[in-house]
């Protein structure tokens, strides 16, 4: 997404994180297809503008999804393709609908209208799809609490809008109840997924809990042939320790040969354990990924409220503020100063 919109904005407005943008799009198309229920009708030309901002809300929730459960890439060329496709769609059946049009362009609602209902249902399974992607023990507890939450909560609201009450009759009690419960359930929804981005700014997806980078997909690659050495679990716990503990993620200038030579190994077997065992990309990752989290702590503690971000950053082992802001934006999400407002 960052790469889609760089190319189209200006560097400075650029956004760090695609939710925002993704959850604005979804509310705008939820509340202008909610306006003609809350208003009591409106006329055509305005119920027209309406139908076709509407539409494509389960696009966008999709799309919201990726955001949230996938680490890399979540936002495609493809993806924006595809919930362009499902506006097309919906807002096309939507205007046929208004315009109330007859003969051919009848036929073609009902074709329309065949055609939105199975992209909508699509569009709701890939969500599901998303959320449980990777689902299992070797993400942490909080991770799988949000996951199991957030999938307990949209298939409620599921039940209760597209089986409950949409296709009940008058009067049946889910016709009865159609329109408070579609109204509040649009409301939780677009309440529910700006918590949603909340939640994963405070928590955001890391090479450690991305289902990516889990043991099982560590011990798949390994049956692979991509560990090609014995000891590469106990080498990989060495570097662990050896960052962690003797804190060498703070060493400025830092280098792989660096560190082989601290744990008396070959720099390739360092190399192929980093990014086959601990599931980076490249040494750098690694590096990064401890000295922001050293970071964090530093910037959410409240003795080191006072503490210059410059002198946080020196701390952790950046040797200037440029890098480590893109570096902490990368990983976290948002700047430094904007987490530290976040957590004071």
């Amino acid at each position: 997404m960052n790469g889609t919109l760089a190319r189209r904005l200006p560097h400075n407005m650029v956004p760090a994180d695609p939710s925002g943008l993704i959850w604005l799009a979804f509310t705008v198309s939820v509340t202008a297809s909610m306006l003609p229920m809350i208003l009591g009708g409106v006329p055509a030309p305005v119920a027209g503008v309406l139908a076709v901002a509407g539409s494509g809300a389960c696009g966008w929730l999709w799309l919201f999804a990726r955001t949230l459960f996938r680490m890399e890439k979540p936002v495609t060329r493809w993806s924006l393709y595809m919930v362009a496709a499902i506006i097309a769609v919906e807002g096309g059946s939507a205007l046929v609908r208004v315009y109330s049009l007859g003969g051919a362009m009848g036929e073609a609602y009902r074709i329309l209208g065949d055609a939105e209902g199975f992209i909508c249902i699509g569009a709701l399974v890939l969500v599901f799809a998303e959320v449980f992607s990777g689902y299992g023990d070797d993400l942490s507890p909080k991770e799988r609490r949000f996951r199991e939450v957030f999938g307990l909560v949209f298939g409620a609201l599921i039940t209760l809008t597209l089986i409950w009450v949409m296709n009940a009759g008058a009067n049946s009690l889910g016709g009865q109840w159609r329109e408070p419960v579609t109204l509040l359930s649009a409301l939780a929804g677009v309440v529910g997924t700006r918590l949603c981005i909340s939640f994963r700014k405070q928590n955001p997806l890391t090479p450690q809990n991305s289902p990516q980078n889990s043991p099982q997909n560590s011990t798949r690659k390994k049956q692979k042939g991509i560990f090609r050495f014995e000891g590469d679990e106990i080498l990989a716990k060495r570097i662990t320790e050896a960052l962690q503990q003797d804190k060498l993620y703070a060493t400025p200038e830092l280098k792989v040969a660096d560190l082989a030579d601290i744990l008396g190994e070959q720099e390739y077997k360092v190399t192929q354990c980093i990014t086959g065992a601990l599931g980076y990309r490249n040494f750098n990752q690694l590096i990064n990924s401890h000295r922001i989290d050293s970071a964090k702590a530093a910037l959410a503690s409240a003795d080191n409220k006072a503490q210059p971000i410059l002198s946080v950053a020196f701390d952790c082992g950046f040797n200037s503020l440029g890098p480590f802001n893109r570096a902490f934006k990368q990983q976290v999400g948002m700047t430094p100063r904007e987490f530290r407002a976040t957590v004071e």
